[in-house]
């Protein structure tokens, strides 16, 4: 991807003024809710990435270029996730403080246990991600860890709001303590039931509730199924008791995985977006119970 700019930008990009509060930038809108709940009053948090739009693929923009040179903090899942859009804008704001191996530069999958690690790192196998799953924020678990590990690295940062960043990032955690053993007992009658996504981003949630991954409705990450790879899955959906679920985020093909689910004899489920893709539910807890909400009902057949 090539960003091209004019000189007015550029000199606009150099005189903004520093601002008071800090600046975070978060590549996708998951990222930008845990960043708003431990900035808090103290900074601003700008969303990079659209929440109806697959975190894999964004459109680079000179806004995205402005609020990356502004900033003091790139909040990023890493592992891959965003290398075909995210690094050429960051190398294009001219920021050094956000460059790769900068303190501004954080990275939300370093701080967590990952899944799916040790992948060969070869295209032939599609859109493999070799240090790992990136798609952690489907496991509020994880999602808790990376919260409280966010605060430490603003207190470190900012020292003059270190205590606000902290105690942000502990309240927070307390409220998916309190909110996690809820969520998981109202998944608990479905454990061990199947889905079958569209891609492999649910398998933390997956880990989480205890159910299990029948198949992908693409045969390797980001590839396109063939008729072959869909008519076994379909093989496969109806073989298997009780009824796997077909699920599908918005980014995804949905009349593939409606045809999957109508000739498996199973229900389809189109998962919200991102955080903030359903109106109203602008915060990780609302989009979290927007989602289990979805999968209850169609785990249930209705």
């Amino acid at each position: 991807m090539s960003i091209r700019f004019s000189a007015a930008l550029l000199a606009l990009l150099v005189a903004a003024p520093a601002a008071a509060d800090v600046r975070v930038v978060a590549s996708l809108p998951a990222l930008g809710s845990i960043a708003r709940e431990v900035v808090g009053s103290n900074g601003s948090v700008t969303v990079l990435a659209p929440a109806e739009q697959d975190p894999h693929f964004a459109d680079g923009k000179p806004s995205m270029i402005l609020a990356l040179n502004r900033a003091d903090v790139l909040f990023f899942a890493g592992l891959g996730l965003e290398a075909g859009w995210l690094p050429s804008i960051v190398t294009a704001s001219r920021n050094a403080g956000i460059q790769p191996g900068r303190q501004g530069s954080i990275e939300a999958a370093s701080m967590i246990p990952l899944l799916e690690t040790g992948v060969k790192a070869d295209r032939s196998l599609g859109d493999v991600h070799p240090g790992g799953n990136p798609h952690f924020w489907f496991d509020p678990r994880r999602v808790r860890t990376v919260a409280v590990a966010f605060g430490e690295k603003l207190a470190a940062l900012d020292a003059k709001n270190a205590a606000a960043y902290r105690a942000n990032a502990a309240r927070f955690a307390a409220e998916l303590d309190d909110r996690i053993p809820k969520w998981k007992a109202s998944m608990a009658p479905y454990e061990g039931r199947s889905l079958v996504p569209f891609h492999k981003s649910l398998v933390y949630l997956e880990d989480w509730l205890g159910l299990r991954e029948l198949g992908t409705i693409e045969p390797l990450p980001g590839i396109a199924p063939s008729p072959s790879h869909l008519a076994g899955l379909i093989l496969r959906i109806r073989e298997t008791k009780p009824a796997p679920l077909v699920v599908a985020e918005p980014w995804h093909n949905r009349r593939t995985a409606e045809t999957v689910a109508e000739k498996g004899g199973v229900k389809f489920v189109r998962l919200p977006g991102d955080v903030g893709s359903v109106p109203g539910k602008d915060s990780y807890v609302a989009h979290m119970d927007e989602l289990l909400g979805r999968l209850r009902a169609g785990l249930e057949g209705k």
